[in-house]
């Protein structure tokens, strides 16, 4: 099983846009890229989960009611916010999707597991910063999902063929062939692998809306538009099942 997943996000080291995008053109850029992701997943017919950035959601209204109708899950993903904007935007979100928010994913700024489950939260997704030096460590955490303070915890999947993690900045570089026997291997131990990618990784390197490390410009846009045509081509090619996180949950 592969629980697949995308960020719909500003990176996190980068927070201002370049003068080439006003703010306006900065939500329409990242709606055209999600869609994008949208048409590949319908040729598919794959379902995905979708972890829309607090301080965006508001702004993708209309582009997440979507997404929702066409069967995605939304989530939602914390970079810094506090408590208090998480579960008024939690609140905001469900009305306008009528459908509850069942997932929150985040990444350095983590809040205890009290205060979410307190928001209704019913599972966390934590993931870790995607830095240079990934071919030289290994995840901090644990690699399985856990329960603790009544919250099911999902961490990063990583693979035990070659110690990668499956995360955003691992299927932009690594080989593609490489990359789907470590998803073979895995699969073969793991009942099921997250892998997660981000819409902004659609932007073309001369296109980007803000500043990237020299590092993770390689194989953007249509690059990675085409690696995840190939990840979605070997899927099928060996039948492996895909899932929205809360249908694999719950």
């Amino acid at each position: 099983m592969i629980l697949l997943t995308f960020n719909i996000s500003i990176t996190e080291k980068s927070r201002e846009s370049n003068n080439k995008f006003s703010a306006t053109e900065l939500i329409s850029s990242i709606e055209e890229n999600t869609k994008i992701i949208l048409l590949l997943l319908e040729l598919h017919e794959y379902h995905a989960t979708f972890f829309v950035e607090i301080s965006l959601a508001e702004p993708l209204q209309k582009l997440l009611k979507s997404l929702s109708l066409s069967g995605h899950e939304i989530g939602l993903y914390n970079v810094n916010s506090d408590a208090e904007t998480i579960a008024k935007t939690k609140r905001n979100l469900e009305q306008i999707l009528q459908k509850p928010i069942k997932g929150l994913r985040q990444k350095s700024h983590r809040l205890p597991y009290s205060e979410i489950k307190k928001m209704d939260f019913i599972y966390v997704s934590n993931i870790e910063e995607s830095k240079i030096d990934f071919l030289w460590r290994k995840l901090t955490e644990k690699t399985e999902i856990y329960t603790e303070n009544e919250l099911t915890v999902i961490p990063e999947s990583q693979s035990p063929y070659s110690q990668l993690p499956f995360n955003d900045y691992v299927l932009q570089v690594t080989p593609m062939r490489y990359y789907e026997s470590m998803l073979l291997e895995s699969l073969k131990s793991d009942e099921y692998v997250m892998i997660y990618a981000n819409a902004w990784q659609l932007f073309s390197k001369d296109k980007l809306p803000f500043v990237l490390p020299f590092y993770k410009k390689i194989n953007l846009g249509r690059s990675f538009e085409d690696r995840l045509e190939s990840l979605f081509q070997f899927i099928d090619e060996h039948e492996i099942a895909v899932s929205r996180m809360k249908d694999y949950l719950f």
